[in-house]
């Protein structure tokens, strides 16, 4: 599979298939066609992979808000509790 990079601004999309035996499919979609895949084990580690491959989009210059966002999320809500727990102190 050959990868599209520096595409400028563009859809994602991301689909997940079960595979069987534990096996999850993480495809992501650019304009309609694939352009990135991994394989996981177990469910847990689907959200991880999405983002990894959207992080992954973005770095190359396949700009989307989503992608974009998928660098981003990872600790938000950390930082925000430790925000408001110094200001409440």
């Amino acid at each position: 599979m050959k990868v599209k990079v520096l595409q400028g601004f563009v859809e994602h999309s991301v689909k997940v298939t079960y595979l069987g035996k534990g096996l999850y499919g993480c495809r992501v979609y650019v304009n309609g066609e694939l352009n990135g895949e991994e394989v996981v084990y177990g469910r847990e580690a689907i959200g991880p992979a999405c983002r990894r491959l959207l992080r992954m989009e973005d770095k190359c210059g396949n700009l989307s808000n989503f992608a974009d966002r998928a660098r981003f999320r990872i600790g938000e809500k950390e930082i925000a509790r430790k925000k408001i727990e110094n200001e409440s102190q």
